[in-house]
């Protein structure tokens, strides 16, 4: 059984509420087109106005490695793994928003001027807090009409427009040519959630970006509006197995669900230790994964990545529980500060290891 990917992914599957859906080409949703970002985001100067020659650079660092989401019974279980493309690679970063959701980051989460030695942004630490958008374009929606209550803005949207906002704000650092194709993202944004009365959900939100010269080798860097795609729940009659997304896809290799079903010797030792390990993953490929606990799919993907993933990879496995909130089985890793970095973290901003509401205690939660 495949498992569900970005580039496989359903525009139709039972959307929730109405919102608003951009239908690209299957080459124009891989995530290929981020791959990009590491070749031009850490060598070069951008120059901040027509006068000022290399006076400034802006610095990414990329979240990059593998996200594979199980929705079992009773949780989503949310594994990452890390594939250190370049030396300060970061592993796909899993940030709480509430009880009940989380978003996961690929790409450009992390920006820092050299010169000034201070960090510009951590996504990931200011997402919880980010403020409203100033004003949520109005965009068209999954059927329905203007004038219908559910065609507002949905709170997807909103998280989405403050995201823009930030990034937007982040933008105009960058006025050197990144030589991005048309619909290459800056970052991706994944949110796993549970919505009352609907269910779980896994949403894909892209931000591509647009640039033109205006004198020299001055350019404007604009963050388009963002690109939706859902991929939970799978459109009726599609396996419901694993949801799988890797950055830069051409390194990742293939996906997880297929390393397991080809046999793969690596994961075959690891899950051979356990029978339990063996009938958890015979039931995710036989597409009867939410039969099963959210501390087997967890175990199974637990094993399953260490035993793909690279040498020393750092790895996140979270899960979002109906009844207890978010909880950690991987937390994600300690970071020592950097000159720089506390002047840009919010005041106030909740601590990745410990969600709002949720503090850590004994085992997983």
């Amino acid at each position: 059984m495949a498992s569900t990917s970005i580039s496989d992914a359903s525009y139709n599957a039972m959307p929730r509420r109405r919102i608003a859906v951009y239908r690209l080409s299957r080459s124009a949703l891989c995530l290929v087109a981020l791959a990009v970002a590491a070749l031009v985001f850490s060598g070069h100067s951008f120059a901040q106005n027509p006068d000022q020659e290399s006076a400034e650079e802006i610095v990414a660092n990329l979240c990059a490695g593998r996200i594979v989401i199980g929705v079992a019974k009773d949780g989503i279980v949310v594994a990452t793994a890390e594939n250190p493309i370049e030396p300060e690679t970061r592993p796909p970063m899993v940030v709480p928003l509430s009880d009940e959701r989380v978003a996961i980051l690929l790409g450009a989460a992390d920006w820092w001027l050299p010169s000034e030695h201070r960090e510009l942004a951590r996504i990931d630490n200011e997402l919880p807090q980010l403020p409203p958008p100033s004003g949520l374009r109005r965009a068209p929606t999954l059927g329905g009409t203007s004038g219908e209550a559910d065609a507002e803005a949905s709170d997807i949207e909103q998280l989405a427009g403050r995201l823009h906002q930030r990034l937007t704000a982040i933008a105009n650092h960058i006025h050197g040519n990144l030589n991005f194709a048309p619909n290459e993202s800056l970052l991706v944004m994944v949110l796993v959630d549970y919505v009352q009365n609907y269910g779980a959900e896994v949403w894909v939100v892209q931000y591509p970006i647009e640039q033109e010269p205006e004198q020299g080798d001055f350019w404007q860097t604009t963050v388009l509006q963002p690109q939706y795609t859902q991929l939970w729940p799978p459109e009726k009659g599609q396996p419901r197995g694993l949801v799988e997304i890797s950055y830069p896809p051409e390194s990742a290799g293939a996906n997880l669900s297929a390393l397991v079903a080809s046999g793969d010797p690596r994961i075959t030792a690891a899950l051979s230790a356990s029978p339990g390990l063996r009938e958890t993953s015979n039931s995710v490929l036989n597409g009867d994964i939410e039969k099963l606990s959210a501390v087997s799919v967890a175990a199974f993907l637990r094993e399953s990545l260490r035993a793909v993933a690279h040498p020393g990879a750092r790895m996140i496995e979270a899960e979002i529980n109906k009844e207890q909130g978010i909880g950690w089985f991987i937390p994600p890793p300690e970071e020592a500060p950097r000159p720089g970095s506390e002047q840009a973290r919010p005041s106030g901003a909740p601590s990745l290891r410990h969600p709002p509401g949720k503090p850590s205690g004994p085992g997983r939660f």
